[in-house]
């Protein structure tokens, strides 16, 4: 593996400011990487809600997923050895099976969305810690649900799949048309997607977006919290992932800011955090250390069996 470091440039035109836990060593004394499964997501409480637990959990919780953002942003950079193991260069990121161009290019584009919404979450719900954390994890809900309509690893879901969603944002909107006149949203209309009619899909053909496209929004397909504009142009996934970790890194240090008190800790706040922090992992830390982890068991393997030919050639 080399040792070369990529060079890092701007990718947003202004990059959430470092905070003080952006530079936190990831030391082996640390706890591991991602918070395992054996942590409850609630912490235990032995006499009904308490402040105080709720408090310590999600300043401990916050801590670690700051960490473990902050090393992952570092270990795509080339900047540390994988748990001391192996130094991936970015050429050396792109020879694996997960890095090819298509893959990077549909996550790139995913990841760049999330980081275009997360600002304006900061931002507009830093009244409390509870309407903070339920904006957020209403923008990961509909990440998710973007995701699922426009899989990250760049395959195309079914037209029937497609139908059945678009369907589904339809009727959702035709439910909500009268709460929904005010609130910011993106809809396929914006870019040029023409609506479902409401007597059914037979007469009009379902428009399915080309692979050069698939960022484009199905008809009907909208979303309240997550900006969806059309990009010109591939984003750089390295560039990318690594001021979403920025971005993530910030949505964290508001949230030990906002709860800064057991007194803040009202009924509610602990679970709409452990929600809010299940679909981080499960959204950018699971992934990422599933696929450094197989990268660095086989290169291990290769760097033993290179040594065994060393020895054993010296001894045969």
């Amino acid at each position: 593996m080399t040792s070369s470091v990529p060079a890092t440039h701007q990718l947003w035109a202004s990059r959430p400011s470092g905070t003080a836990h952006s530079n936190m060593n990831f030391g082996q004394s640390s706890g591991p990487l991602g918070a395992p499964a054996n942590i409850p997501s609630v912490p235990p409480t032995t006499g009904g809600h308490n402040p105080h637990a709720v408090f310590q959990h999600i300043h401990d919780m916050s801590s670690k997923r700051i960490s473990t953002l902050d090393y992952l942003r570092k270990a795509h950079d080339g900047r540390v050895y994988w748990f001391n193991t192996l130094l991936f260069s970015k050429s050396d990121l792109n020879k694996l099976p997960y890095f090819s161009p298509r893959n990077l290019s549909k996550r790139a584009t995913n990841y760049l969305l999330l980081g275009f919404s997360l600002p304006t979450i900061l931002d507009l719900n830093s009244n409390s810690a509870a309407d903070y954390l339920r904006a957020l994890n209403a923008l990961l809900i509909e990440f998710e649900t973007y995701q699922s309509i426009h899989p990250p690893d760049g395959s195309m879901p079914s037209s029937l799949s497609r139908g059945r969603v678009a369907g589904m944002f339809k009727r959702a909107t035709h439910a909500a048309s009268g709460a929904a006149k005010g609130r910011r949203q993106s809809s396929a209309t914006e870019i040029g997607f023409p609506e479902l009619s409401d007597t059914g899909s037979t007469s009009t053909p379902m428009m399915v977006p080309s692979a050069e496209h698939s960022d484009h929004l199905l008809p009907g397909e909208e979303y309240t919290h997550l900006m969806t504009p059309h990009l010109p142009f591939e984003p750089d996934f390295f560039e990318t992932f690594s001021t979403l970790c920025d971005v993530l890194i910030d949505c964290y240090t508001k949230v030990m800011s906002l709860v800064n008190g057991p007194e803040t800790c009202g009924p509610g706040v602990g679970e709409l955090f452990a929600k809010a922090d299940a679909r981080v992992r499960k959204i950018i830390v699971a992934g990422v250390v599933r696929e450094f982890e197989d990268a660095s068991r086989s290169g291990v393997k290769q760097e033993v069996a290179g040594v065994g030919k060393v020895v054993l050639g010296g001894l045969m």
